[in-house]
Parts: C-alpha cells; structure tokens; sequence
C-alpha cells in the first residue's frame, strides 16, 4: 500500500511507489478515481523512465474519454438539445420555437446527429461543418449562432450534478462585423404590408410598431389580447418580464382582421399568427406548412415580399432583415413620435438603455438634439451681434 514515505511525486500528475514485493507502480487521481499501472521494475531509475510513458498513455486515453463515466461517455448531441428545449420551455422563453428550429437544422448534419457522443465531438468537427454550410451560402453569422446555441445547451448540462457532460469542446467562432444599421421608415412600411401574403400581414403591422423580438410576437395568443383596453399582454418575454403592447397606427385594424379570418377559417387556432390556406404552397425553413398551422419560419416568404417592395419603393432596402423592424420600431417612437426612451423600452422590452445606443437610436437622437439647440445659439448670436451693428450705423 502506499504511504507519504514510500511515494514518490513525479514531475507533473502522478506518483510512483514500491508494492510488498519490491515492484514499482505509477498512480494519478481522475475525476475522483486512483488509475494504477504496474512499471513491471524493481529499479528506481527504470521505474521513473516507464512512469513517464505510463503517464503520457493515461493522458491520451483521458483526452479521448476512455475514462469517463458511462452517462458522461454515453450522452448523446439529442439528448443535450432535448433538455435545453425542456428548460426553455418550463422557464416560458418566448425563444424556444426558434431555437429548436436552429438546432434542428444543426442536428440534420452527420457531425451533430442526435446520436452522436458529445464526449467525441472535437473542434474539427465544427470547422468541417462551417466550411459545407459556407459553401452551400450559409452565412457564417448563422453557423456562429447555432454554434452558441449548442455550447447554451452543453453549458447548462455542466451546471447539473452530476454533470453528463466534463468539458466543452473548443468551438471556434468567425468574427462578424454584423453591425447593422438598416432601419424601415414609418412612411415606407405600407408599401411592404401590401406585398407580404396575407398569413403576415399582421405579424409584420405587430414587429414594426412595437419593436418585439419575434420569439415573443410568434408566441402571442388570442387571449392575450386585450380589446377593452386596447393593448397585447405578453406573458412570455426573453427576460421574463410581463409587458403590455399598446395598440396604435395599424394594430387594432389588422387584429380585428386576423380575427375575423380566424373566426371564418380556423376557430381552433390559439395563436394570433396562422398560416392561410393560400399562402401554404411554399415550404418555408424545409418544412411544409398546412393550413391553420402556428407561423414558425417565413423566411422565402419573407425575402420575397421585400424584394417586391424594394422594387416598387427603392427606399425599402432590399436585403432588409425581420429584425431591422425592432430597431425601425424604437426609432419610430424615439425620434418621430417623441415618446420618452423610458416609455419606448417598455414597449419593446429593451432593459438597458446601452442597448438603445447599440441601435444607434438615442445617440442619433442626441446629436440631433444637440445640433438644434448649438445651432439655435448660434442664430441668436448672430442676431445680437446684427441689431449692434444697426444701432451704430
């Protein structure tokens, strides 16, 4: 047995010591077990030499998951998506149906099957993975974003006790200057409810005047809507927080038309946002949709009517994304209605006033701002120093 006399610490993990019989063994401690190898050697010198290379197999054999536990060697990519859906879900996120679509599309490719051992994923599994979807004109901002949401799920999964999962695989990520600063102007957004199918007409009228995320506008129901007084309660908000959605410009119009759409067409459908028989000839997101079923993914519908929009009103940008509209919203009711950035965040759901400068709403607000009352000084100035001039000449 060993004792503190008889070990003898190695340079590194690890010690050797003499068992009753004058042979030496190696040990090291792993995740809280003794891995033990006999160095088959009487002599010290020997016995440190074989330690080294005893040493360095035990190494590889923990890098490759050789000793971990089964439920961490067995834990599987679908396993660890299913539970971080779960837990979004039971904590309300309004994003679930979005991430599962993300992910869902993630799991689709050979390297991040949902059998796959998240224990034997490795960083050239995601570099393999970019460079296919990069080739097919996947944009490298959505390969980082269903990267960030695996390494979400992994990362939640190592928080439980026990934990299925050791130690995250290094995810390389390709920087983006995404910076965006497309913005739809209140005058021009008529031309783009004109041309958006029917099934989203009043998604988009909802996104544009309050500026929502489109997790929370997808999962908004029909009773969540107010008539009496005239607002949408959210109960479901990406930072938990219960808002109220006043109704104003072409909200309560278009409601009242869903309503009576729904009513004629779908009366079992909860959700506020369907999708109409006539729109349902296009997959979107590789999923066929069917009549009465809940909006989840509109991009090709969405590309398309923009697209058409840009052509009838050049001032509607042609690459204009859905989520231009929640910074077009709050710019909107900064800027043009004059509302206080207070009242503006309540509305959206923006919690820090940082994220209002992000968008480059308020600075631009400041600067304006700031513009008139440094050029409003300037004229009275100037209309002092003309009224001495009149009364010296």
């Amino acid at each position: 047995m060993e004792t503190q006399e008889q070990a003898k610490r190695m340079n590194g993990e690890g010690s050797i010591y003499q068992d009753r019989n004058g042979y030496f063994l190696f040990s090291m401690m792993h995740e809280g077990k003794r891995l033990v190898r006999s160095l088959k050697t009487k002599d010290e010198d020997e016995a440190t030499r074989n330690a080294v290379k005893v040493r360095n197999e035990f190494g590889g054999r923990i890098a490759s998951g050789e000793f971990e536990p089964s439920n961490v060697k067995n834990f599987t990519v679908g396993e660890a998506i299913k539970r971080y859906l779960d837990y979004l879900n039971e904590n309300g996120r309004a994003s679930a149906p979005i991430v599962a679509l993300s992910l869902g599309v993630l799991q689709r490719d050979r390297n991040f099957l949902p059998r796959r051992k998240v224990a034997n994923l490795t960083t050239q599994d995601f570099k393999d993975y970019r460079a296919r979807e990069t080739a097919n004109e996947v944009s490298h901002t959505t390969v980082n974003n269903r990267f960030a949401l695996l390494r979400a799920a992994l990362k939640l999964e190592m928080k439980q006790t026990p934990s299925c999962v050791s130690k995250l695989p290094y995810i390389p990520m390709v920087h983006i200057d995404n910076a965006r600063d497309g913005f739809l102007e209140y005058t021009d957004h008529h031309t783009l409810v004109a041309e958006l199918p029917r099934s989203l007409k009043a998604l988009f009228v909802i996104a544009f005047h309050s500026g929502c995320r489109l997790g929370e506008i997808l999962n908004m129901r029909w009773s969540d809507v107010d008539w009496r007084n005239r607002n949408i309660r959210l109960p479901k908000t990406k930072n938990g927080t219960k808002r109220n959605l006043p109704f104003w410009g072409g909200i309560e119009s278009h409601l009242k038309a869903q309503k009576d759409f729904r009513d004629a067409h779908h009366q079992d459908a909860e959700e506020i946002f369907f999708w109409c028989a006539e729109d349902c000839g296009l997959s979107h997101g590789g999923v066929r949709v069917a009549p009465g079923s809940p909006i989840q993914d509109f991009r090709a519908s969405w590309s398309a009517a923009v697209k058409r929009a840009h052509t009838a009103n050049a001032n509607i940008n042609s690459d204009l994304l859905f989520h231009d509209l929640r910074r077009s919203a709050v710019r909107c009711m900064i800027q043009d209605t004059g509302i206080p950035e207070s009242q503006a965040m309540l509305i959206s759901g923006h919690k820090t006033r940082t994220m209002l400068e992000r968008y480059n709403i308020v600075s631009l607000k400041n600067v304006q701002d700031a513009g008139a009352k440094l050029d409003a000084w300037s004229r009275a100035l100037g209309a002092c120093r003309d009224e001495k001039r009149a009364s010296f000449s």
